[in-house]
């Protein structure tokens, strides 16, 4: 056989060796490769996939990775498109759309999940349950099991490969899930005050009522006789009507309903979260237009882009023999790409479900933003980067976990709780729980540090823009503009700090990453940004 030809051609050249040669891996190493120890050193010098050119990198990096990437995103794309030809081209039977719903949700989960699908099953059916037999308290009830389903489930039950792969998908769901009691309660809180202020309402009126009755009678009594004497009308009791919201959340959701939500086929692979309301509009009046179609290709082009940069050009245009600050930043610009992939690929299954239709002037355009990544590549601050990572589960963490804490702990805890259930939504996750216990910390030190020097300096100089700046030094101010863009460097310092241990090429990101794979990371940068945050914790503390 000729090196480099066909090796599914000439089989019975391998008939003269025995099986054990044929196990060992360095027998096709050696004799396939025969120049490879001549090629050791060029190798070492230049790492990754530089030594390659951008014909070979087209060739062996792009063209399989967008082939191999469109066969499994094609799938979501295909049961969202099934989904809603199904249910919103003409008008169903509601359960019968929110039965499709189910049904096409658990294919395509068993599809990408195999077995683990049980695991997103076992969820949804527990946290009907729990919705149905908890009054009053249904979303801290709901985040207590859920917390409780996933530590039983990450420790005890399943199999740490199986559930580092369905994770991403019981996250969705366990946010449905809780977003959804919390709304049931604020729903039962807002009906009980109507009722009382429409009782309120009548009583008052009622006595009203009596007073003009008596008074009539006086008038009658001092009028009989007379001639031109006034007939007095009683005035009909105006009772307030309630308006019935798009969704009724006082009432217990059918199941068909309640597991439609939880396993939509336009976010139960790759998100986004979407609330209990957002999904049963999408059945009211649904609406078609070219703009639908435009929108859905021009996301799934962005989403692919970022791939292609995550997969193949990061690696290309920076060696592994750079410098260690550029291989932390190559390897956490990798990951941000492929989470930009992942967002931009949720956006598009989000409204090829029909999610995302808003009329504007009159026009009907269709956008569910995800994430922006514009304000994370080239950040103001720490904290715009946290917003704009996810924006529907930043909205999520501030509806469900910041305000319900500030409003019984105050604001501080409730900073910290937000983190917190952010670590805890993610799983067990000792690198996630570093990354995110540290992000909070850093975020912190920031919006305190620069909140006290824009006042100092009275300028525009805080962690977010402001929409009405009364300072004396605007944003336009040469001087504000270089300090912004000195916070704005530091930020993308910190990222690449924050993000070197999402490291794709080691085999511990089948299973999830321990705390030694993540502290060696940072050890090898010499906890530098850390240290930086210190300092500037003790300013802010002087300050």
């Amino acid at each position: 056989m000729e090196v480099g030809g066909p090796v599914y051609q000439e089989y019975g050249e391998y008939e003269e060796y025995s099986e054990e040669e044929l196990a060992d891996p360095d027998f096709y190493v050696d004799r396939f490769y025969p120049r490879m120890e001549d090629d050791e050193e060029e190798m070492e010098t230049g790492g990754g996939l530089a030594p390659f050119s951008v014909t070979e990198i087209l060739e062996h990096c792009i063209e399989p990775t967008l082939t191999d990437g469109l066969k499994h995103m094609g799938k979501i794309l295909a049961w969202c498109l099934v989904f809603r030809l199904a249910t919103q081209t003409t008008k169903v039977v509601p359960w019968l759309g929110h039965a499709a719903s189910v049904v096409s949700g658990t294919v395509l989960a068993s599809h990408f999940f195999g077995g683990g699908v049980f695991y997103i099953l076992g969820l949804v059916m527990m946290g009907y349950i729990m919705l149905a037999v908890s009054n009053s308290v249904r979303g801290l009830a709901s985040a207590a099991l859920v917390l409780g389903y996933n530590i039983v489930c990450e420790t005890w039950l399943a199999e740490p490969m199986v559930w580092h792969m369905v994770r991403g998908a019981i996250m969705i769901v366990a946010m449905k899930i809780i977003s959804l009691g919390f709304d049931m309660d604020a729903a039962e809180k807002i009906e009980k005050e109507h009722s009382e202020k429409e009782n309120q309402e009548e009583n008052a009126n009622m006595e009203n009522l009596e007073e003009k009755r008596k008074n009539s009678k006086t008038v009658n009594i001092k009028n009989r006789g007379k001639k031109n004497g006034k007939k007095i009308v009683e005035e009909p009791v105006i009772k307030s009507e309630i308006k019935p919201a798009e969704s009724d959340l006082t009432r217990m959701p059918g199941w068909f309903e309640f597991a439609g939500y939880c396993l939509c086929p336009g976010t139960v692979i790759l998100g986004p979260w979407v609330s209990f309301t957002e999904y049963t509009n999408i059945f009211k009046e649904p609406r078609w237009n070219i703009t639908w179609l435009v929108k859905i290709l021009f996301t799934v082009m962005f989403a692919f882009m970022f791939l292609t940069i995550s997969t193949c050009w990061n690696p290309w245009l920076i060696p592994d023999s750079g410098w260690k600050w550029w291989l932390a930043y190559r390897d956490a610009m990798s990951f941000r790409a492929s989470h930009y992939f992942v967002s931009f690929m949720s956006e598009a299954s989000a409204i090829t479900a029909g999610f995302g239709a808003h009329v504007v002037g009159g026009q009907l355009l269709w956008h569910f933003t995800v994430t922006q990544p514009h304000n994370i590549e080239v950040p103001r601050s720490l904290v715009e980067v946290v917003v704009s990572w996810n924006l529907p589960m930043h909205r999520w963490l501030k509806q469900y976990v910041f305000k319900q804490t500030r409003s019984r702990f105050g604001p501080g805890p409730a900073v910290l709780m937000t983190y917190f259930a952010s670590t805890l939504l993610h799983g067990l996750s000792g690198q996630l729980a570093a990354v995110l216990i540290s992000l909070g910390f850093y975020t912190w030190v920031e919006h305190s540090l620069r909140d006290k020097l824009s006042h100092i300096m009275d300028a525009s100089i805080g962690a977010r823009r402001e929409a009405d700046s009364r300072r004396k030094h605007r944003e336009g101010s040469a001087w504000v503009i270089l300090v912004n863009l000195l916070f704005g460097l530091l930020a993308m310092f910190h990222l690449a700090y924050l993000g070197v241990m999402f490291d794709q090429s080691s085999p511990e990101q089948v299973t999830g990453y321990s705390w030694s794979h993540t502290l060696a990371k940072w050890k090898r940068l010499d906890y530098t940004s850390h240290w930086v945050v210190g300092v500037m914790a003790i300013i802010n503390w002087l300050l």
